[in-house]
């Protein structure tokens, strides 16, 4: 699927560090750009072609493209052995990310960029119910995608059983669970998230090591998932470094 991504800024940072996946790089006649984004296309092999203002009006859907549209496509996903070597690499923050039926491209994009943020070895998501890698979910990503291996699977439950015969420990995340701030986390460790306003699926909850929650004190009873990833993660990035 062949997608745009707009605005200098978040070109310019996909150039930069997703050049496999761009295609075509569209100007406005007129628009001057910065000499960066210019040698970032030239570096990635990415033609430059000037077009009329009002073409980049309707490939952004109206949106604030600054003169600038990048065509992406190709996504690529990493194997599973990938990231099942990373949480055994003395060097990283052994942990990866477990989404199961998160389809806000938004959130995805949101919990790759705190994967990012804590080190973890990757994210997983499934083929099917699940948002796939996307243009909206680099630009949500902010350039993390560039760091963070993403793999797909086909089923999130069989994943799991899969991780703990390799001796990680699975962490499912429910409003039921123990608090993350006292139950026994131990290394390597797949944290598991659920779908926006619905939690884990059973089939998948049943697989877990243990299920863990945060203390929600107001009337809201669930966080948005990309903000659970951010506290679970680290919460478990202290443990880890003993902090």
């Amino acid at each position: 699927m062949k997608e745009w991504l707009y605005g200098r800024r978040t070109v310019a940072e996909h150039l930069k560090s997703l050049p496999e996946t761009c295609e075509r790089l569209l100007v406005a006649k007129g628009a001057r750009l910065d000499e960066a984004i210019l040698i970032a296309a030239e570096e990635a092999g990415v033609s430059v072609e000037q077009v009329e203002r009002s073409k980049l009006d309707s490939l952004s859907a109206g949106g604030n493209h600054q003169g600038i549209c990048l065509r992406v496509g190709g996504w690529k996903y990493a194997d599973m052995e990938e990231l099942t070597a990373g949480l055994f690499n003395a060097d990283g923050f052994p942990a990866i990310f477990v989404l199961d039926s998160i389809q806000d491209p938004r959130n995805l994009g949101a919990v790759i960029r705190v994967a990012d943020g804590v080190g973890a070895a990757g994210v997983v998501i499934a083929k099917d119910r699940s948002a796939a890698l996307s243009a909206s979910v680099a630009r949500s990503a902010a350039g993390a995608l560039a760091n963070v291996k993403v793999a797909q699977v086909v089923n999130i439950s069989r994943t799991l059983v899969e991780l703990k015969r390799e001796g990680i420990f699975v962490a499912g995340t429910a409003m039921e669970g123990e608090l993350v701030y006292s139950a026994p986390l131990t290394f390597p460790l797949a944290l598991v998230l659920g779908a926006e306003g619905k939690g884990l699926r059973p089939n998948v909850a049943s697989k877990c090591d243990i299920l863990l929650s945060l203390p929600m004190e107001g009337g809201v009873q669930s966080l948005n998932v990309s903000v659970a990833a951010g506290v679970f993660g680290y919460e478990s990035w202290r443990r880890f470094k003993g902090l």
